[in-house]
This record gives C-alpha cells, structure tokens and sequence, in this order.
C-alpha cells in the first residue's frame, strides 16, 4: 500500500518556499515538500502534551463501564490509542474493549476508525468530511434521552459537538488523553511569522485548527499580529488539509486557496503543487525571496 508520503515528485514547488506551522510529523512534511521540489520552513506553533495524571481519564473510563454508554465518539486516532493504553494500564481495557463492542462507535476520520480496528472495534459511522459538526448532525436524531455519550476529544472541548448531544438530553462523558500547548522553544515559530510578515514565504500549509490560532498567539507575544494577518491575507497563498483546520482561518478572516480532497498531507502537498500558477499570483512579484 502506497502511503501519503510516497508520492510522485515534480518540480511543481520549485524555488517557492512553503511554511510549516506543525509540530507532528513536520519532519515527513518538509521531505514531502522538498520532494516535490519546495524548501520548507518549519516553525512549530502548537504540540501535543500528554496529561501527566491519568486520573481523570480513569475515572471518565469507569464512568463509561459503570453507565454502560450507548455511543461512544472518537475524534482522533491518537486520542483513541492514548486512551486504550491508559485503561490497560489500569486493568480497565478488557472491560472497556466489552463495552464498547455493544455501543454504536462514531469515528471522526480514517485515522480515529484505524486506531479502532487494531482493537477490534468498527466505527458505524465515519463523516465524509471528518468534521465534529456532521457528527453532531448525524446523530442529532438517534440520540436518546438519557444515553450516556463517551467523547474521546483533542486537544480542547468541542462544544459543537457536546452541546446538541446534551441539549438532546444525551450525557456526556469526555475524555481527554492530551492537550494542546505552545511548544517551549518558540523561536522556529517566531522566524516562520518574521519571514510570512517579510513576504519570503510563498504558501503556509495549515493540517489542524489549532496551529492557526496558537500561530496568532505567538505573534501576538512578539508583536506581530497585525503583520501576520496583513500578509496571510494579501500574498501568502493558505492550504488548508481539510474542513476543520480551514475553520480557524476563517475566524481571522481569512480563506484558504485550496483544502485538501482527500483531507491527508499527502494530497495537500499535491495539490499545493498543481496550484503552482494560483501561488505564485497571490505571491506577486514583490516576493523578496527565500529564506
């Protein structure tokens, strides 16, 4: 099977410099887009942290096994796997694997149902475009009053999500194995947000929501934000991987010049590249170079 990143290169990103505000797997980001012939600057606006007490997570898991839950959302693979790996580390997996082999199991993407089937779970239900919106919709008209809803979420509440489920008499149990910080060297990120102000930057590929705003915070330290959004908005050219991360542009105003189609890195830097004509437009010609 051929993965995201074993695409075909071309010389569809050549001489363009393209911004990484990622964390997680920028290091398979940067080859992908300098295989497609484009220099990446990477500069990390946000991580994953890893809860360092598990408590609460092994009590949201009791709750779930003492109810039992009737539905059980999934919104990331990782989340899922963290979450797994807490229960067995607390002799609570083989219970929880029972019960929510009986319960209707909503997966957000393909990565949330793989994470699934390596446990012997199958999601019912997986939206087209892995939005936490068409999971609330969906299951807007099956929840039961009364039925106890476990949400594995990211990197910070959904309240899209968990408020209709509770306003349609749904209890809610969260569980959060991560969350989302500001990595502590934050100076990559201060170089990628002077070099997208200094126009030296063609395009900024943006994979989660959260690297947005946690991008705009960084700036905002450094006084920078009104720079960022003047350039993000008149010459860099926005590639979002999908729906959800498109949403925290949006909030600034800002609209993305493609998303991806299938939301994966790999089809994003693809289509980065066949867009080679819409970035260099948006560039302009005052571009002042790469970095």
């Amino acid at each position: 099977m051929t993965s995201e990143f074993e695409e075909h290169p071309s010389d569809g990103l050549a001489g363009m410099v393209i911004g990484v505000p990622a964390a997680r797997r920028s290091v398979e980001t940067a080859r992908l887009i300098q295989r497609w012939g484009g220099t990446p600057l990477v500069g990390p606006a946000v991580e994953e942290v890893e809860v360092e007490d598990p408590g609460p997570v092994v009590d949201a898991t009791r709750a779930v096994l003492d109810a039992p839950a009737a539905w059980s959302v999934h919104l990331t693979g990782v989340g899922t796997k963290r979450w797994f790996n807490i229960a067995q580390d607390h002799g609570l997996l083989d219970p929880l694997l029972a019960v929510l082999g009986r319960t209707r199991v909503v997966a957000r993407g393909q990565k949330a149902s793989s994470a699934l089937r390596s446990y012997g779970l199958t999601a019912e239900w997986v939206p087209e475009g892995e939005t936490s919106k068409e999971i609330a919709a969906w299951m807007d008209d099956k929840v039961a009053r009364g039925d106890v809803v476990a949400v594995q979420r990211h990197g910070e509440p959904v309240a899209g999500l968990t408020g209709p489920l509770e306003k349609a008499g749904a209890r809610v149990i969260e569980l959060a194995t991560y969350r989302w910080e500001i990595p502590a060297d934050r100076e990559p990120a201060h170089r990628l947000i002077r070099e997208l102000a200094a126009g030296r930057v063609h395009a900024l590929v943006v994979t989660s929501a959260p690297q947005i705003r946690k991008l705009f915070e960084i700036a905002g330290d450094i006084g920078m934000e009104e720079p960022l959004q003047q350039a993000l908005q008149s010459r860099v050219f926005l590639a979002s991987v999908g729906s959800v991360a498109s949403v925290a542009l949006e909030e600034r105003g800002l609209t993305p010049g493609l998303v991806a189609k299938p939301p994966r890195m790999g089809a994003l830097v693809r289509s980065l590249a066949g867009a080679r004509e819409q970035v260099l437009d948006k560039a302009g010609a005052g571009l002042n170079g790469a970095v």
